[in-house]
């Protein structure tokens, strides 16, 4: 029997309708109700147009000013809260390199990017001093059971994490990356994905670099926000 990867509880796997009338491979649970219950999902309902946070239904105050340096704004859906909850399963599994956590939310992830239209999933990529030392991306950890393209690349070998950055540092940022040059993204749909999305700054940047290479559309996926 296994245990919950959160709180080590023994889990009891519970079968949905779909799973008795439909036989087939059954996901396996990792993650018990209790624990899961603690992380708050966005609701579509009144969000903005761009990144996906509660609002009127239009676009908030950030995603215009996106709008207005960019000509463009990002489509982006958000697929959980920020919350507490998310705060400590950061912290174990970003930052305290606990890998295997990685198989709470890919099941979550992929349900998502299922439903979405696209013909390249690129996750952000990490500086290879990140790889170096936590010795793994925490992105393509979470889309490991999903196809996904590496395009994007991280031009600094080591950088200030965003965490230790203040708004106004995060959004004067210059632009880290740079493309895979073998990959022709000329009218081709691009699906960023990343973690947190805190103030836009670094999914737009990716998207820039995408459109900037003749991208016909580029939308964007996090975790949390």
């Amino acid at each position: 029997m296994a245990n919950c990867l959160l709180c080590n509880h023994s889990l009891t796997k519970k079968l949905t309708i779909s799973e008795i009338i439909f036989p087939g491979p059954i996901r396996e649970q990792v993650v018990c109700d209790d624990c899961f219950q603690k992380f708050n999902r966005y609701s579509d309902k009144d969000a903005c147009q761009g990144c996906g946070r509660e609002n009127d239904g239009n676009l908030c105050g950030d995603c215009r000013r996106w709008q207005q340096q960019y000509g463009w704004h990002l489509s982006h859906y958000p697929i959980f809260h920020y919350n507490q909850a998310m705060r400590e399963f950061m912290q174990q599994y970003k930052f305290q390199g606990q890998y295997h956590l990685r198989a709470v939310f890919q099941q979550s992830l992929q349900k998502v990017i299922n439903q979405m239209d696209y013909d390249f999933l690129v996750p952000i990529p990490v500086t290879n001093h990140t790889m170096r030392t936590r010795g793994f991306n925490q992105v393509t950890g979470l889309i490991e059971n999903v196809q996904y393209t590496e395009l994007i690349k991280h031009r600094e070998k080591q950088k200030v994490a965003q965490s230790k950055k203040d708004r106004q540092s995060r959004l004067k940022t210059k632009q880290p990356f740079f493309l895979d040059k073998d990959i022709n993204l000329r009218g081709r749909k691009v699906l960023l994905v990343d973690d947190i999305y805190t103030t836009g700054r670094t999914l737009y940047h990716a998207a820039e670099l995408c459109y900037q290479n003749g991208c016909k559309r580029v939308q964007s996926l996090s975790l949390a926000r």
